[in-house]
């Protein structure tokens, strides 16, 4: 083999690793992305209403995922190489909600695990 397959050959696969990675950095599947990994974290974080998804920032390794339940937001970040992705941090807003005033026995905001919409 030539010199120049012997560089080729690792660049060109060192270059679909880093597609890939972007790919599903920015993608909503299911088993495979940054969306995967951030979801569980949503899924096991209380909240005043369903997680829905409102953004997803892709930066070469690192993603950043946005969720919000109307009143707090949950920012995950994962890391990953190609289909392979783990969220390593979450942040989580504690914005308080409004509650009635007029009836005390009434809880409009009960805070629970409600999960992810989709």
């Amino acid at each position: 083999m030539s010199r120049k397959w012997k560089v080729r050959i690792p660049l060109f696969i060192l270059t679909i690793i880093m597609v890939t990675t972007q790919v599903f950095g920015g993608v909503e599947i299911n088993p495979f992305s940054a969306y995967a990994a951030c979801r569980k974290v949503a899924m096991t974080t209380k909240g005043y209403a369903t997680w829905k998804h409102e953004q997803t920032i892709p930066v070469i390794v690192i993603s950043w995922v946005i969720f919000s339940d109307g009143f707090n937001d949950l920012t995950c970040q994962a890391i990953g190489i190609g289909p392979f992705w783990t969220a390593r941090s979450s942040m989580h807003t504690l914005v308080g909600c409004a509650k009635s005033l007029e009836n005390e026995k009434i809880n409009m905001c009960p805070e629970d695990y409600f999960g992810v919409s989709p």
